[in-house]
């Protein structure tokens, strides 16, 4: 008896011996982990027929897979499985889990804390508004109390019917799931306009009366793949000049042919710093403090710098003020842009150590230029860049004021702060009352980048600035782009009616500078290549004195 019963247990281990050991012959012989991605028919971009995916974004992430897999040498490799949908389901689906990933999703504020974003940019998707080609409606103005179609859940559409709004003119929005379901709205008469992305060769039947850009778009992973996301970051980050190139040569493949000869130059830049633009990846903790260190050492030893690019008087061509810019000196005496560095200072938490050396370089130069250009009799101001964290570290705004206190001339000196990150709610009061603390010890608060991102008019209502700069977005278009026109000018008003200086960054050529001079405000100021580069204070031909 006893004998049978020890045969049973025996069998049994035996048995449950071979489940395990199949199981895990099974799972490892798995060779790969399938990714769901979320896709919708969104010509150029997407392009689905008779289920096989087309088109750039698939080419895009095809390439980057590619490499993920080719260099991946312990663990499983990565494919693709395409789920098709509408828009508005997608996005709850990658919300939820259900898929894992999408190609074409903006960074905004109700989205940051649902989903993980690449670091890259991977477009900068164009939409125009249609009408029939019939159509006696000639302009954005005339959409007020028309029926227009709008995509459920889409950035683009939700940002200019909010712009329409903000300029008096209201449509009356019809909500659709795709951009196909839209363009039917139009031909069957539901609607008498409707918002789709810019193709002169596919749509050119109806009648295209506005363009604009949304902004620039990420590939988007759900919460729990953020290992995915960070895959494809350090993919790139690593990529060679010739993948680059690749991928621009994808990129041109598709877009090359839709873009006048004077928009190619624009594009190539965009394709640089929207693709190629290599952000260090985070240093692991073990690495933080011997990385801190290294900072410390580099101020020690002055390897940092400031530049300087001047700001101009839309009115007289007169310097108004300077942009201080750190710079880098390498072991070689190369000079090496923020690009490459400001990660790791940021990483490190080092930057409200730079903050403060940059302050107390800014103050010094600030003599120089009185004692030693032509500026001795001018009024001018010199601005930095600064985080909302440090406006709320309460360590940095009594350094700040030590430092004020020592400096015998600061009254007669105007400095600005630049701001610009994105601002929790609960973190209002705290800003406040350090943007306030501040502006008593005349230290004047800008914001940076306006309309990109995190800046947008909702922060102008909730803090008071002393001066707005709108971003290069805004300019890069603004001699062919009725809405990037508009804006300029809505803003322009804004802040001559509240007294505030407003500056136009990123201005290129001669065109956009005769727009801005024929804008009625004397406090608007323009920044950019077109009056001259960051340079050392030393450099600078327009303010050396004559001999």
């Amino acid at each position: 008896m006893r004998k049978n019963k020890l045969y049973k247990i025996l069998i049994v281990n035996v048995v449950l011996a071979i489940i395990i050991l199949n199981y895990s012959i099974s799972y490892a012989n798995e060779e790969y982990i399938t990714i769901k991605l979320g896709i919708y028919d969104y010509e150029p971009y997407f392009y689905i027929k008779d289920g096989e995916v087309e088109w750039y974004y698939k080419e895009i992430l095809d390439k980057i897979i590619n490499d993920i897999n080719k260099n991946n040498t312990s663990d499983k490799k990565i494919k693709i499985e395409y789920v098709k949908g509408e828009i508005s389901s997608l996005i709850k689906d990658l919300e939820e889990g259900k898929i894992d990933i999408m190609m074409n999703l903006q960074y905004t504020k109700e989205r940051k804390d649902k989903f993980i974003y690449s670091k890259n940019y991977i477009g900068v998707e164009r939409i125009s508004i249609y009408t029939d080609k019939d159509s006696e409606l000639g302009d954005i103005k005339s959409l007020d109390k028309k029926k227009v179609a709008f995509i459920k859940k889409e950035y683009g559409s939700q940002l200019l019917l909010d712009c329409l709004q903000l300029y008096n003119i209201n449509p009356i929005p019809i909500w659709v799931n795709d951009y196909k379901e839209a363009l039917q709205k139009l031909d069957d008469k539901s609607v008498v306009a409707t918002i789709s992305p810019s193709d002169e060769n596919k749509l050119d039947k109806y009648n295209e009366i506005q363009q604009f850009l949304p902004g620039p778009v990420y590939i988007t992973a759900s919460k729990d793949n953020r290992w995915i996301i960070d895959k494809i970051d350090n993919t790139i980050d690593n990529y060679t000049e010739e993948e680059k190139e690749e991928l621009e040569k994808i990129y041109f493949k598709y877009f090359h042919n839709k873009i006048t000869n004077r928009e190619v130059l624009l594009y190539i830049i965009f394709s640089i710093f929207i693709l190629f633009i290599l952000i260090k990846y985070i240093i692991p903790a073990k690495k933080k403090n011997k990385l801190r260190k290294k900072i410390k050492d580099n101020l020690i030893k002055d390897r940092y710098i400031v530049y300087y690019q001047p700001i101009f008087s839309s009115k007289n061509n007169k310097i108004v003020g300077f942009e201080a810019l750190i710079r880098y000196i390498s072991p070689e005496g190369k000079i090496v842009s923020p690009h490459f560095f400001i990660n790791d200072i940021e990483n490190s938490n080092m930057t409200e150590d730079l903050a403060i050396w940059v302050f107390k370089v800014i103050l010094r130069d600030y003599e120089w230029f009185k004692l030693n250009t032509n500026l001795k009799d001018e009024k001018f101001y010199i601005s930095m860049n600064i985080s909302f964290n440090e406006i709320k570290s309460e360590k940095f705004l009594q350094t700040v004021n030590s430092i004020i206190e020592m400096d015998e001339n600061f009254e007669n000196k105007k400095i600005i702060f630049e701001v610009v990150e994105n601002i929790e709610s609960e973190n209002l009061k705290e800003v406040k009352k350090g943007m306030e603390f501040l502006q008593s010890k005349n230290i004047k608060i800008a914001t940076d980048d306006f309309g990109v991102k995190y800046s947008n008019l909702d922060i102008l209502s909730k803090f008071n600035f002393d001066m707005i700069k709108i971003d290069k977005y805004f300019i890069d278009e603004v001699e062919n782009n009725e809405f990037n026109h508009e804006v300029i000018m809505f803003l322009s008003k804004i802040c001559k009616q509240y007294n505030k200086s407003i500056v136009l960054e990123g201005v290129e050529n001669k065109e956009q500078v005769d727009i801005i001079k024929n804008i009625d405000n004397d406090n608007i100021f323009i920044q950019g290549y077109f009056y001259a580069k960051p340079q050392r204070k030393e450099d600078i031909e327009l303010i050396k004195i004559s001999k």
